[in-house]
């Protein structure tokens, strides 16, 4: 047998002599490196933790239930040979019990891992460091699941994923039912080190929250935290993006930004009750998301608290929160604030938003302790737009407490109907009467855009030159900016997080759905293996299997017939969601 080493010494000096050139070296080392890479298929945590892992290794877990397995291991691997650690098939591995994993090192993989009903206490279900010393870089979480992961005390404090280090991925994962206390996911930041980390393309769902003797809520309870008061300051530069989030109802902090120059993204919270929340650090970018709120009582969008945010190109829908939960609340700021208390807000841009039936579009100025007085300063409110089919709902309110001192720019928001309070507004900063002529459009969850005859068309601006695109992607004219988050024209890049493009690849991504009666002027009939629909109001068709997945979609115009054909035989739920907002689900039955 050749011995390899004696090969490669030989054929290196080789290639030395005749060519003295670093490039030719440089390649012939990677091909022996990937040359050597190996897959090893292990039954148990100690063969991992055990082993000693190359660049280019794939370690391969094998299929069936691992309880109590502590895996913990470090690799070097490379941008184009990363050490992977995975299921045999993705989703048959589960980890139940106190199973748990860490690693630390550069480029490593893990994927395809399904945790599943453990009861991990006081420790992290999945943590990029070994050590305190040890952690991850340009690492990658991705396809893996968490759920109803939980010590049997809910009052026990644990996380269930903790990111380290710098340049870190976590995407395409599934998080549902934390119901004991702590944060699901923490960002953990060392003063003064970017950490740069991408968290994009995840389904997090269904907790709630656990309560005082006094029924409140208990504080950090959040789905995501980045960054803590101590490092505040310290430019984390993190990119939250393309994440659905549903029924997160931890605490009023579904997302706590505790550090600076973060960008939340092309998000959909829905009937979450909580916000968004800026609460610490400055710089931060809450860009082209949506919040749905469904009527649920303390639904809310995004709080604002500290200097430099940037709100914009967000849509609001049927937000039942106020105050601190409002759509947009700006909070007052404490004088002399320690790390932990409330800055002042300044230089606040929120702009461009879209708001259709919020209970309270716009809280300024709030706060509930009468010690925190500080007002917000230059800060603009400009082109948004306020949409209501109802004068009931409260578009601004403004507390009063030192009110004299607060400088805030209203510009160019159209605001059809709806109730002031504390607030008088000239026409220029509010635009009232109006007809937007919104309609709800085919998206993954229908939301309102105004149509090519919309009233919006006359209020264009060409503010804020840095927002160049809409909510869904579309190029916004400079010179010709409507107001609120959407434009009626271009080309659409952006897609709606949902259940079909977020998440692992291996669970079932169902809808749960109640039946609702209302008379919508739907009507129906079966033939044979078809459905023909008419209504007497535009709107969509969805029809659902009993597991809640969608067979199949149909925007329907006022007084058309559609049909849906070819339907297999089997019982199936039928919801018509209209252009003024009634939704009814209707449950049928085929039969061949």
């Amino acid at each position: 047998m050749p011995n390899r080493s004696a090969d490669f010494s030989l054929h290196f000096g080789i290639i030395f002599m005749k060519k003295n050139h670093y490039i030719t070296i440089i390649f012939f080392l990677s091909l022996v490196i990937s040359t050597y890479a190996r897959q090893t298929e292990v039954s148990s945590a100690s063969a991992i933790n055990k082993g000693v892992w190359s660049a280019g290794d794939t370690i391969v877990l094998q299929n069936g239930t691992w309880n109590n397995q502590n895996i913990s291991f470090k690799a070097i691997g490379t941008s184009t040979n990363p050490v992977v650690i995975q299921a045999e098939t993705a989703g048959n591995v589960i980890l139940t019990g106190s199973s748990r994993i860490s690693f630390s090192g550069t480029y490593i993989i893990i994927s395809g891992l399904y945790f599943k009903d453990g009861n991990l206490s006081n420790n992290d279900v999945i943590s990029f460091r070994t050590s305190s010393d040890e952690t991850a870089s340009h690492c990658t979480l991705k396809n893996t699941t968490i759920i109803n992961y939980n010590p049997s005390d809910n009052t026990v404090d644990s996380k269930w994923v903790s990111l380290y280090g710098s340049n870190n991925t976590v995407e395409y994962c599934h998080f549902e039912n934390k119901t004991n206390s702590g944060t699901l996911m923490v960002v953990w930041l060392t003063d003064g080190l970017s950490a740069n980390h991408i968290i994009t393309n995840n389904y997090f769902g269904y907790r709630n929250a656990n309560l005082d003797a006094n029924g409140n809520e208990i504080n950090g309870q959040e789905i995501i935290r980045i960054g803590d008061s101590s490092t505040s300051m310290t430019f984390a530069n993190v990119t939250v993006s393309n994440n659905f989030f549903e029924k997160c109802n931890g605490e009023i902090e579904i997302v706590s930004n505790k550090s600076c120059g973060n960008i939340y993204t092309n998000n959909l919270f829905l009937e979450c009750k909580g916000t968004l929340t800026l609460r610490h650090g400055n710089n931060c970018i809450v860009a082209g998301n949506y919040f749905i709120g469904n009527d649920i009582s303390e639904t809310g969008g995004v709080r604002i608290i500290g200097e430099n945010h940037k709100v914009y190109n967000n849509y609001f829908e049927n937000l039942r929160g106020t105050n601190f939960r409002a759509a947009v609340c700006i909070v007052r700021g404490k004088e002399h604030s320690a790390l932990n208390e409330y800055f002042q807000v300044q230089n606040a841009t929120i702009a461009y938003n879209t708001f259709v039936n919020c209970s309270q579009a716009f809280c300024v100025n709030y706060s509930s302790s009468s010690t925190i007085t500080l007002p917000p300063v230059n800060t603009t409110i400009a082109d948004n737009h306020v949409y209501n089919t109802s004068s009931s709902y409260n578009n601004v309110t403004i507390d009063k407490t030192n009110i004299s001192e607060m400088s805030v720019n209203w510009k160019n928001n159209l605001m059809n109907q709806g109730k002031y309070t504390n607030f008088s507004y000239t026409s220029t900063q509010i635009i009232t009467g109006k007809n937007a002529k919104m309609y709800l459009t085919n998206t993954t969850t229908p939301i309102y855009e105004p149509s090519t005859s919309s009233a919006l068309q006359n209020y264009k601006s060409d503010d804020f030159p840095e927002i160049t695109d809409d909510i869904r992607g579309r190029e916004r004219n400079s010179t010709a900016k409507l107001p609120g988050a959407s434009q009626i024209t271009g080309t659409i890049s952006k897609e709606m997080p949902g259940q079909n493009n977020t998440g692992v690849s291996f669970i079932n991504k169902n809808t749960t759905l109640v039946l609702q009666t209302q008379n919508t002027g739907l009507s129906f009939s079966i033939q044979n293996t078809d459905i023909i629909i008419q209504s007497e109001d535009s709107g969509i068709i969805r029809l659902f299997n009993l597991q809640g997945k969608l067979q199949a979609k149909h925007i329907i115009n006022q007084n058309i017939t559609i049909t849906i054909d070819n339907i297999p035989e089997g019982i199936y739920l039928l919801q018509f969601a209209g252009t003024n907002g009634t939704i009814s689900t209707k449950k049928i039955f085929i039969k061949n």
